[in-house]
């Protein structure tokens, strides 16, 4: 997959063929983004030209409404993990900022869909707005697409369970510790990532070792304890426990993400990790003691070992595996 990083550098690099082409912040790349990314494939099969995702970073309402802007539910390298899996040829990663949000959708549609991808089939949702003070709308990209021969695709909202698939819905669940149904609409375990930072060494010293994560941007889980893996670097998925909080049994008051691997002896400091949540095990809580905080830990280790033993995490949702392994 091409990615480009600005709009001089993709008008120096306009595909060959016509494209097909959908535009928005794409976070965690859920169902209801594969809708549109489904309908970009197929059209830009029948084109012969590229499908084309134009996205942004950071989230626009980091510049236009700070206090309203989400904690992401990937970093951009997840993003453009999730857009390459699902077939997209090339991804156009716009730098949102003061000068970008006060071009209007007119400037937009002819300078970034027109000009810059080659747009000849566009693919939105049915509620998008884009352009100074979100001025543009679907009405907008039908007139632009009868004047210049593009096919406007409208996509509405993907339903699970009664209520339309979105990525604040996902953040929703993540917030809230249900992780196993954030899997569900994500179609992937959602995950943390970030470097393994030195924390405090408690966990070697109880003898459960743990490797602190560092993610501040994005939605963090309910604080509690958590199966699941790391994934590391060279992208071997390691079982693992996981506590998201604040250590009450210690009077801990800042907020940590620390994964217990099980059965792993090496060092991880400094690595670029991601740890996928797939199971929630329990909530937080406070201890009396070290012996009954010790019991509850090897609890927790042996409910993780099981858990991950019978699930995948490469699977499209958290169905066990049966006996024979498949999901």
């Amino acid at each position: 997959m091409q990615v480009v990083w600005s709009i001089e550098e993709a008008l120096a690099t306009v595909p060959d063929g016509p494209a097909a082409v959908a535009f928005g912040n794409f976070d965690g790349v859920h169902l209801g983004h594969r809708a549109l990314l489904d309908r970009v494939v197929a059209a830009a099969g029948q084109l012969g030209g590229p499908a084309t995702i134009v996205t942004f970073q950071p989230h626009p309402l980091t510049i236009l409404r700070p206090d309203r802007a989400p904690a992401a539910l990937d970093d951009l390298a997840g993003r453009l993990h999730g857009l390459a899996q699902l077939g997209t040829d090339r991804v156009l990663v716009l730098p949102f900022d003061a000068e970008l949000a006060s071009q209007s959708a007119l400037w937009f549609a002819q300078t970034v869909l027109l000009a810059a991808c080659r747009a000849k089939h566009i693919v939105v949702g049915h509620d998008t707005r884009f352009g100074q003070g979100g001025q543009g709308d679907v009405q907008l990209l039908h007139k632009l697409g009868a004047a210049h021969g593009i096919a406007i695709d409208e996509v509405g909202p993907v339903l699970a369970g009664g209520e339309a698939v979105s990525s604040s819905r996902i953040r929703r669940l993540v917030a809230g510790g249900e992780v196993a149904q954030a899997w569900q609409l994500l179609r992937r375990p959602f995950a943390l990532s970030g470097p393994v930072v030195t924390g405090d060494q408690r966990g070697r010293q109880l003898g459960f070792p743990t490797a602190n994560v560092a993610a501040p941007a994005q939605v963090q889980p309910a604080a509690g304890v958590y199966a699941g893996w790391l994934q590391r670097s060279d992208g071997q998925y390691l079982p693992a426990v996981v506590n998201a909080g604040t250590r009450p049994t210690f009077a801990g008051s800042r907020w940590q993400v620390e994964a217990h691997v099980l059965d792993f002896a090496g060092d991880l400091y400094g690595e670029s990790v991601r740890l996928l949540l797939g199971h929630h095990l329990r909530p937080e809580q406070r201890f009396d003691g070290l012996p009954a905080l010790l019991a509850q830990i090897e609890r927790d280790v042996q409910a993780a070992r099981v858990w991950t033993a019978s699930h995948n995490p490469l699977a499209a949702d958290p169905t066990p595996l049966d006996a024979a392994g498949h999901g």
